[in-house]
Parts: structure tokens; sequence; C-alpha cells
């Protein structure tokens, strides 16, 4: 799977673009000073850039906007994330396609934009495999493919079974943040499973709200769609919220038992202890009859 291009990383090729037209433009000019006319347009493309910084920073955790962007972005009152790895997450799209994963990103939410103090813990869906976590400071994988880590990893974890969860601490620098896993296909060893977490200070006014009420903690889940009452309703008695929901025909079209379109679901608590919160999903993953 190809990594995606990250908004910062977008935001930069947009500047690029946008100064090489102005520069061609303006060398054909005579009327105005070249340098007086390329300073003010760099101005208003600065501008420009900083409004769509903005917008790509306001919290939207839409189920739908997490799937096709492969992004979340929290408000300054969300403490905690949960990431789910979801079943299947270590396949590749370089293999036969009845070996595809069932997602379309290894780690849901695979990007992530938070406030300064967030945790992130991961919750691992994978059936039967075991997961590790490595995160490192930078916007690129260019140490995470290297055999040997440029960059001393900022957290390690250990290996963490299915239906387990670890827990980084908070990241209190601002900053991006590469998190990975290597070595997790046989068949296609150059796959690495890889994710961004951003950190910013979002403004006080910038804050995730469900239309449930208050929330502090926000988590992603993916659930065979032919029973998505059931397991909204098991989630709903459990103590969390529905934000959004969205179906989508699965990479692999389907497994025994689950059928070929899957559901991903947002969910929001508020005042529920982490503890408490990776018991109930470890209680909910252990029905839903992924393989």
């Amino acid at each position: 799977m190809e990594p995606k291009l990250s908004y910062i990383h977008i935001l930069q090729l947009t500047a690029i673009t946008a100064v090489l037209f102005v520069i061609a433009v303006h060398f054909s000019m005579h009327d105005q000073s070249f340098a007086t006319v390329l300073s003010n347009d760099i101005t208003v493309i600065e501008k420009q850039l900083q409004l769509q910084l903005h917008q790509l920073q306001r919290p939207n955790i839409n189920a739908s906007y997490v799937f096709d962007a492969h992004r979340l972005v929290l408000g300054n009152n969300v403490k905690n994330l949960v990431v789910l790895i979801p079943n299947e997450a270590h396949e590749s799209t370089n293999q036969p396609s009845d070996q595809y994963p069932l997602a379309n990103q290894p780690y849901l939410p695979q990007n992530a934009i938070v406030n300064v103090g967030t945790a992130v813990t991961w919750l691992n869906g994978d059936v039967d495999h075991e997961r590790t976590i490595t995160v490192v400071q930078g916007n690129s994988l260019s140490s995470a493919e290297t055999d040997t880590l440029t960059a001393a990893p900022i957290y390690e974890s250990s290996k963490f079974e299915y239906n387990t969860a670890i827990t980084s601490s908070a990241f209190n620098d601002t900053g991006t943040y590469t998190y990975f896993e290597k070595d997790v296909n046989e068949d296609d060893p150059s796959f690495v499973m890889n994710g961004t977490i951003t950190v910013i200070n979002q403004p006080e006014s910038l804050t995730s709200s469900s239309a449930l009420g208050t929330v502090d903690t926000v988590g992603v889940l993916m659930v065979p769609s032919q029973d998505i009452q059931t397991y909204t309703s098991d989630l709903n008695n459990r103590g969390f919220a529905i934000d959004s929901t969205h179906n989508f025909k699965d990479l692999r079209g389907g497994q025994s038992g689950t059928g070929d379109e899957q559901t991903l679901i947002v969910w929001t608590t508020y005042g529920m202890s982490l503890s408490d919160i990776v018991t109930n999903l470890q209680e909910f993953t252990l029905e839903l009859p992924y393989s």
C-alpha cells in the first residue's frame, strides 16, 4: 500500500506550484517591478495556504472523511484517541486479490491530527497476529524503511497480541510523528504498515463534539455491515456513542460470515476511564466474526 501524501506535503507542493506559476507569468510583464509583483503575490499565496491549513486542522471525526481522506482531526477537548489495527491489516495489495486487506488503510485512522497532550492507544483487531508499534519523529518513512533507524524511536512497544491494546505516553510536543511496523508480510517484504500523528496547539474554540454531547475520547471500529444494528446497539449499551458510520466494499471481497461489505464506525465516550474503554472494546471484539 502506497503511503498517502500528508496535508503538509500537499500544502508544500501547492506552494511550490503556485510560486513557479507566478514567476512564469511575471517574467513576461514589463509594466511593474518584477520584485514588487512577486513579493505581493507570494504574500497572497501565503495567506491562502494558511487558510487551507486552518481548514485542514478543523476538527473532523466523520467516518466517511476518515475512510476517504485516511485522516481524523481532533479538537482540544479530546485527550484519548483509540486507533484500530483492522483485521488483515498486515496484507498488502501487491499480491493476489484474495489476500488483500479488508480496509483501505492499515490503521483506522491511518493519520490523525491531535491536540497537545493527547495519548494514542492502538487496539489490535488483526485476528491471530501479533503487532508492534514504533514511533519516530518526522513526517517521512525514510527512517522507517531502513534496516537501521536514523532517528531513535521515541516510543517502541513490545509485541501485543490480537484483541489487546497498548497506549503511548501523551504527545506533549508539537510536530509530526510517524508510527509503523515493518516485516509484516512475507509475500511482500517491502510493505510497511505506517501512519502519522500530527500534534498541534488546537485553538480553544476548536473542539470535537458529537450529536449526542461532549466527548473526551474518540476511536474507530470496523464491523460487518450485515449486522450493523446489532453492533451499534451493543456499543450503545456499553456507553459508547456512535458519531457516524461509513459502509464500504472490502478490498478482499469478504470472508466467511462477514459478507463483502464492512462498516467503519467512529465512536465517542465521555467520562469513561481508558481502562474501562479498552475492556469494553475487547469484549466487543470477541463478538466479531472475522477470521
